[in-house]
């Protein structure tokens, strides 16, 4: 007879194995080196041990309030007429971030650079495609965000769904015009296309089934800078942590957006959706990831330092991932606040053991975050 395995035994047998003693015995240690690390491999933990005591809830995630009939009705539930308060408290909201997010995203990318006229390039072989995946991703969440402050301000679900388009589209277009009036970059029509396709990753899901099936989704192993010598032909030394530094950035935010190495995106499919009869948790989520790792250039790792010309010669390489994820936002709660929140964590991949394919090899992660 089939058992279900809950996260909680999943858990527990994960504790009881020699890889365990020798994860807490020699890798711990080096977790233990970065708070944020620490705190997220805690919580990790206990999260998904917790979840295997949670009650079954019944709820239909394709409604305008999946919480009518199971939490109190507060200023937090969707309303069924348009409320033009919420409206203007959505749109402002938006504005204010959309405002913050451009601030911060042109002194991160372009005030080093010289404005100039408007003009294109193409970049589509550039970083290994790792920032079309990253554009794909910031323009579907994008629209899953709008969407949602659309329908709590009351909009019918059309009018909501391809306003959210226009809205994810609208902001990535201000990317866009930077990049184009930038000295070091310029207009990508490849850029514009990832916007769009990513957009319509969200409106579709919604025209046909009424709710996200399949996620978009980031993680980011925060890695340190590292410190690789470099020696060029002529003898003289320089330092992968120097390239790293000047490209990525030192300060937490800059590594965040530019380190392509430390980011995977990922696709992360809820089967519940496509299985409605099974009993596999409403929650559960497998995700693919996409990668990259030796990437220090958009088309090779070759840098200048003073009068002398450097080159990273480890090949660049792609990886694709498979690993178990968590759609926060299904996880059972009959609270209104708890739900926002979660909704709003549904961009985080959770970090989960992981396979990975790379280099014509398939690699195993206890943990990957």
């Amino acid at each position: 007879m089939f058992k279900m395995i809950t996260p909680y035994r999943i858990f527990w047998q994960f504790l009881v194995t020699s890889h365990t003693r020798f994860f807490f015995q020699k890798r711990l240690p080096f977790l233990l080196k970065s708070n944020f690390l620490t705190l997220s491999f805690l919580f990790c933990v206990f999260f998904t041990a917790a979840l295997g005591c949670l009650p079954a809830q019944s709820s239909s995630f394709t409604l305008r309030d999946p919480l009518v009939g199971i939490a109190k009705d507060t200023w937090l539930r969707p309303d069924s007429t348009f409320n033009t308060k919420r409206f203007y408290i959505a749109a402002g909201t938006g504005v204010a971030l959309y405002g913050t997010a451009s601030i911060g995203l042109y002194h991160t990318w372009y005030s080093n650079f010289d404005r100039v006229g408007l003009r294109s390039f193409d970049d589509w072989y550039g970083w290994n495609q790792m920032d079309k995946a990253g554009h794909l991703f910031t323009s579907y969440m994008f629209s899953r965000y709008a969407f949602a402050g659309l329908r709590w301000s009351g909009i019918k679900r059309p009018a909501a769904r391809y306003t959210a388009l226009g809205v994810a589209n609208l902001l990535q277009g201000t990317i866009e015009l930077m990049d184009g009036h930038s000295a070091g970059w310029g207009f990508s029509w490849s850029d514009f296309g990832a916007n769009v396709a990513g957009g319509l990753v969200f409106t579709v899901q919604d025209a046909i089934w009424h709710e996200q099936r399949i996620l978009l989704k980031l993680s980011n192993d925060l890695r340190a800078t590292p410190d690789i010598p470099v020696f060029n032909s002529s003898g003289a030394e320089s330092n992968l942590g120097y390239i790293v530094e000047e490209r990525f950035g030192t300060n937490f935010f800059e590594r965040y957006l530019k380190d392509y190495n430390a980011q995977t995106i990922w696709m992360s499919a809820n089967p519940r959706s496509f299985f409605p009869q099974s009993k596999i948790p409403v929650w559960l989520n497998v995700a693919v990831g996409y990668g990259v790792e030796n990437v220090y250039g958009a088309y090779g790792n070759i840098w200048q330092e003073g009068d002398e010309s450097f080159l990273y010669e480890p090949e660049r390489y792609r990886q694709v991932f498979l690993s178990p994820d968590i759609y926060f936002s299904r996880i059972p709660t009959k609270k209104r606040w708890i739900r926002l929140a979660l909704g709003i964590l549904d961009f985080v991949k959770v970090p989960a053991p992981a396979l990975e394919f790379s280099e014509g090899k398939l690699k195993g992660h206890w943990l990957m975050w």
